[in-house]
């Protein structure tokens, strides 16, 4: 089963391209929504600043200076977490694209070349379900490698860039609509 995995060459260069296509789609949403997000954090540091010289220049209570610094500090504190959630988008893509395509081209030597307990990892991460019935095993694939193992007679390759290019998108907070929702200032 692990050797049904790897990929053909072209169909890696497929991917590949694929992958690159996803990846100039997210440089540009995240320098979009850095730039924005980091425009609003300075206007919120400026703010912060003159509140507090109208509050010592006694153009402001005491009272209206503590609310409004409550609210600037909140709206602060929600633009930094909008900033942690891009950058460990950012750092989730590299990291699952590598892995994944790893992991996929490479998981029958690992399999082969390791010792017990990795290849009980190895055989966690990539299969579910597992049973066996006499001399036979079952078991379902885990999800996007499924589509490689369910794509292999070679004939539906263009489905599977795509699905996994769909894959990535949604579930490694990669979903431009979702992202935007997220992270619109």
């Amino acid at each position: 089963m692990f050797k049904k995995l790897k990929l053909p060459k072209d169909i890696l260069q497929q991917l590949t391209y694929t992958l690159n296509e996803v990846h100039q789609e997210k440089i540009e949403f995240y320098n979009k929504h850095f730039d924005s997000l980091t425009k609003k954090h300075k206007e919120l540091k400026k703010m912060m600043d003159n509140l507090y010289e109208d509050k010592l220049k006694g153009r402001i209570t005491e009272s209206k200076h503590d609310r409004f610094y409550q609210k600037l500090r909140q709206d602060l504190e929600d633009v930094n977490s909008r900033l942690a959630k891009l950058e460990d988008a950012e750092n989730n893509y590299y990291i699952t694209t590598k892995y994944l395509l790893d992991l996929s081209n490479r998981a029958y030597d690992l399999f082969v070349s390791s010792e017990v307990e990795e290849k009980r990892q190895l055989i966690n991460l990539v299969l579910s379900n597992l049973k066996i019935e006499g001399k036979k095993v079952f078991y379902d694939v885990n999800k996007p490698l499924d589509a490689i193992v369910n794509y292999q007679d070679g004939k539906l390759w263009r489905p599977i860039s795509d699905y996994l290019r769909t894959f990535l998108l949604e579930n490694f907070d990669l979903n431009l609509q979702n992202m935007q929702r997220v992270f619109l200032v």
